[in-house]
This record gives C-alpha cells, sequence and structure tokens, in this order.
C-alpha cells in the first residue's frame, strides 16, 4: 500500500511523514518525463523509501533532489539521491556542517531563484531565509501548491508555533523575522490551494493561515520593538500572551504529561523570544 497522498495531479506527500513521524513532511512533484523529490528525510532509509515510491506512484524516474534548507531532518537521507541533481540554495550548501559534504554531487544552486520548465510545466525555487539562512521554498503554480519547508510547522508536538532556533551555523544566529515577514508578502502574491509544511498536516486555508501568520508576527515584532525602546533587557521582557501563545499554553495545559509539555512549551517560546529580542537590538548581526 502507497504511503504517498495525492495533493494534486502532479503533487503528493508522504502521509507517514505527514502524520507521525519525526521526520520531516516529504514529497514529490512529477514533471511528467520525471519527478523532482522534496528533502530527502532523516536518514538513509527514508530517502531510499521515497525515492522507490516516488517511481511506483508517478512511473518516471526520480531525476533531482530538493533541500529546502540544511537541517538534519531534511538532510539526512541524502545519500540515497547521490546518484541524481541535487537543487538547493547557495546559502544552503554554504550554511552546512563540516561534516556534510557535497564535493562529488551533480548540484543546480541558485542564488534567489530557480525555474525548472518541461513543456507546460514549470517549478519555480525561491530563496527566502527566515527559518535557516538557506531556506528555501518550491512552488509548482500550475496546481498551485507550496512546499514551505519549515518556515511553516503545524504539528501538534511544537504547538503549531514557529521554531527558530538555529537559523545560522557560522556564526550562529536565532531566526530572523523580518525574512519570515517578506517570505509572507511574496506568497501571499502566489495563487495558492495548498501549503505543505515542514511538519505536520497540509494547510488547505493558505491565505487565512498566511494572515494569521502575519498578524502574530507583526505584533510580536511591535512588541519587542517598544520593550527594547524601553530598555529593557532580555530576562526582563515578559513573553505576550498573544491568541497562538494562549492556545500553545491551553494545549500544553490540557496534555497527559502536563509538566513535560510546559517545559518544553517554555523552551520553545523561548527560542521565539531571543530571535525577535536578537535581531531588533541588533545583536543578530553581531559576529
Amino acid at each position: 500500500m502507497s504511503k504517498l497522498e495525492r495533493i494534486s495531479d502532479h503533487v503528493v506527500v508522504d502521509k507517514e511523514t505527514q502524520y507521525g513521524s519525526r521526520s520531516c513532511i516529504l514529497g514529490g512533484i512529477s514533471l511528467s518525463k520525471y519527478s523532482i523529490a522534496i528533502d530527502s528525510g532523516d536518514s538513509l532509509e527514508v530517502g531510499i523509501g521515497l525515492i522507490k515510491e516516488l517511481e511506483t506512484y508517478f512511473k518516471v524516474p526520480v531525476k533531482y533532489l530538493f533541500l529546502t534548507h540544511t537541517h538534519n531532518d531534511h538532510r539526512n537521507g541524502r545519500e540515497a539521491f547521490k546518484d541524481l541533481t541535487l537543487i538547493a540554495s547557495q546559502k544552503c550548501i554554504d550554511n552546512m556542517p563540516k561534516s556534510v559534504s557535497f564535493n562529488k554531487w551533480k548540484m543546480e544552486l541558485f542564488d534567489q531563484e530557480l525555474i525548472v520548465q518541461e513543456d507546460n510545466l514549470t517549478l519555480e525555487f525561491h530563496h527566502v531565509g527566515g527559518h535557516s539562512v538557506g531556506s528555501s521554498i518550491a512552488y509548482f503554480p500550475v496546481e498551485k501548491v507550496l512546499f514551505a519547508g519549515d518556515l511553516f510547522i503545524t504539528n501538534p508536538v511544537n504547538f503549531g508555533l514557529p521554531f527558530m532556533g538555529f537559523y545560522q551555523n557560522k556564526p550562529k544566529r536565532t531566526g530572523n523575522p523580518e525574512e519570515y515577514l517578506a517570505a509572507f508578502d511574496k506568497f501571499k502574491k502566489m495563487n495558492l490551494d495548498v501549503i505543505v509544511p515542514g511538519h505536520g498536516k497540509v494547510i488547505l486555508n493558505p491565505q487565512e493561515y498566511l494572515d494569521e501568520q502575519i498578524t502574530f508576527y507583526n505584533a510580536l515584532k511591535d512588541f519587542f520593538n517598544s520593550a527594547i525602546e524601553e530598555g529593557k533587557g532580555l530576562d526582563e521582557i515578559k513573553f505576550p500572551r498573544l491568541e497562538p501563545i494562549e492556545a500553545a499554553h491551553k494545549d500544553a495545559e490540557s496534555r497527559k504529561q502536563r509538566s513535560n509539555a510546559l517545559r518544553f512549551l517554555d523552551n520553545y517560546l523561548n527560542w521565539i523570544k531571543r530571535s525577535f529580542y536578537n535581531y531588533y537590538s541588533g545583536k543578530f548581526f553581531e559576529i
């Protein structure tokens, strides 16, 4: 039985990674004569499985692997694709740990965007940053589908909140909220029916969801800018209880392992707090 779930005529996602796995959501897009795998998963076994599933489903070979960004749950299955061509942003490759090498890979790297076209089908890749310095997305306009990587996380394990912890390895930095907002603005201009997040269920109300994200990020931006203007340090700032954060607290309170959930949530919120504070206080730019 196939693990792949049809999103549209030429787009699928892996049901197991969407609903239960610690790996990122895996997917694929067929351009009729070949397909493109979206991320490689968290292990060689997962990567091998994805290739087999895509080739069985689409009845064409997998030609490309697209990495949305550098984090290990998205890249660790990459060796399964070593005989194919890697598509990634230049910043994604530049930000890889030293232990990760692509020296022998065929690669199509891009700075801002790359367009792949076959007959009347076009697939766009755009670098956006935000979650990590190399974060990029795949947009399939003919079927109105966006693979957004970890810019969006709808997984209840993460309370549906953004993860902004590891933007850059060299030097280490937390997330970039202005790049998130710029990405949201770009997505608002796209014709979308579906957004595939990095983790969790696909988003079937993309415009409404984007509006919610924009409102949340702008509220955090205003809050932290005001606190910084008042001369408050990071430890003096209490996190604002905005609607998504209130919902996350209620969720944590309702879980069986309540104390563990609340500790996890506090740590998770701390990454968001540090990201906004570091960026708007100017500490983001310190090397």
